[in-house]
């Protein structure tokens, strides 16, 4: 790998060159046989296609499966987002906002509230990685905050005829960046939740910009690739473009080079896509799990890594029961799996790996899970981390948290007709509170508690009730 730096100071950023950092070669699937047309990826891995006036949704996963109509392709025009909202999926396009929910797709009331068709939509992640985040919404004449299912227009009178949007990094966190005619706004929140809008003091205004999950800000600067990470670096990355596609939702992103040559980066190295050469005026985008689709007279599927993943308890989880976790994948990797960095065996048979919390003893625990391929491909690696309680207590664990979620109801001077205030109460009614708060039915008219709340009330059970 070659790299020459050029310590150059930019009103804050530092211009920096850098080479290949080698290849890769993409995994080829043909995931439709049949001429459509990419509208969107959506977050959850599946893809909604037109074709001939439909729109189909797939999971490109399972090819096995016939793309399900979701609705009639009308005025839905070029889309330019697709987000989370509230346990659907929120589609931003030309023509309006919709909504894809349990294989439906209705027209959305959000449209209403804006003073034209969309142009570009983001999903700004709040600082700390927790909640919804603000939807972002550039119309050719304002920019749009969304909060609450509320669009509040920002007093920002510049021509957004041609506006860009994009997610990058501050070392305060998340920022939006709106590319205008002569430059480019950050708006992000600092450590006290105020917001901040500045200009990204640039020598050349950039004429695409870009920003991926992994917190990368991508610019394309006289005809050329720059990235900005967190620490404000502007790397001029030593590749043209002739095409730069990114998603916020995926860590990984694409260029097409002015000679048609691909281009990945991936775990904070530039690829060169072996053998792979594309048109970059076609009809392309960017997956949540990096994968680029391109559609032609097939969509065709071109993946840095194979399909693997591990099934079993959430990162961050509270562990208090033996936990089982399935390991699937495509084809037939070399896999390799730890816990704390010591080997542990995975069934060859059944590719089932069992964990022990009493075994692995009290503390934070990290299990990491490797694919290798010897195809070309990227090796896909999974981490887990997770806590294991043993001595839960009512004074330090189970009363903070009665107070906290139960005590308004079922306190001494709550309404409700069973009584949970002491450790004694719990005790006899330890089955009874499991059970509601692992459904949801508590605490009543309240969110749900966590995973691991729910976990610690039964390790305390477990543990024989301590004191």
């Amino acid at each position: 790998m070659r790299r020459a730096c050029l310590l150059v100071s930019c009103a804050g950023l530092v211009a920096c060159s850098t080479g290949s950092d080698g290849s890769v070669q993409p995994a080829q699937a043909e995931v439709l046989p049949r001429g459509s047309t990419i509208l969107v990826t959506l977050p959850g891995g599946g893809i909604v296609v037109e074709e001939e006036g439909r729109l189909l949704a797939f999971d490109p996963r399972d090819t096995e499966r016939e793309p399900s109509v979701v609705g009639p392709a009308t005025e839905v025009g070029e889309v330019h987002a697709a987000v989370p909202f509230d346990g659907a999926t929120l589609i931003l396009a030309e023509g309006g906002t919709f909504i894809l929910r349990d294989g439906s797709w209705v027209a959305s009331p959000l449209a209403g509230s804006l003073d034209g068709p969309i142009l570009d939509a983001e999903l700004l992640p709040t600082p700390t990685g927790r909640g919804a985040g603000d939807l972002w919404i550039a119309t050719a004449s304002s920019l749009y905050r969304v909060r609450d299912g509320v669009a509040e227009r920002l007093a920002i009178e510049e021509d957004l005829s041609a506006a860009e949007l994009a997610i990058a990094q501050r070392p305060e966190g998340p920022a939006l960046w709106v590319r205008l005619s002569d430059r480019v706004l950050e708006i992000w929140r600092d450590r006290t939740g105020v917001m901040r809008t500045a200009a990204l003091v640039l020598e050349t205004t950039p004429t695409a910009i870009g920003g991926d999950a992994a917190s990368v800000g991508w610019l394309e600067i006289d005809g050329r690739l720059h990235s900005i990470g967190a620490d404000r670096r502007l790397v001029d990355r030593g590749v043209t473009v002739a095409r730069l596609l990114t998603s916020s939702l995926s860590r990984e992103s694409w260029v097409i080079d002015a000679d048609g040559a691909v281009w990945l980066h991936a775990d904070g190295r530039l690829l060169r896509a072996a053998d792979l050469m594309l048109d970059p005026s076609g009809v392309m985008a960017v997956a949540a799990d990096g994968s680029l689709y391109v559609s032609g007279a097939t969509i065709v599927r071109y993946a840095p890594r194979h399909f693997a993943r591990v099934l079993g308890a959430a990162d961050g989880s509270l562990l208090v029961t033996p936990q089982t976790f399935i390991i699937e994948s495509e084809g037939t990797p070399v896999l390799e799996a730890t816990i704390d960095g010591s080997a542990v065996e995975v069934s060859a048979e059944t590719g089932v790996l069992e964990l022990d919390p009493v075994a692995l003893g009290e503390g934070s625990h990290e299990l990491v899970v490797r694919f290798t391929y010897d195809d070309g491909t990227l090796p896909v690696i999974d981490r887990r981390t997770f806590e294991v309680i043993t001595d839960a207590t009512w004074t330090e664990d189970i009363a903070p948290l009665q107070e906290a979620s139960c005590a308004s109801c079922h306190g001494p001077e709550g309404a409700a007709v069973t009584r949970l205030g002491t450790r004694a109460e719990w005790q006899t009614q330890i089955e009874f509170i499991v059970r509601n708060v692992e459904q949801g039915r508590m605490p009543l008219g309240r969110a749900p508690l966590s995973a691991r709340d729910v976990a610690l009330i039964q390790a305390w059970e477990i543990g024989g009730f301590a004191e």
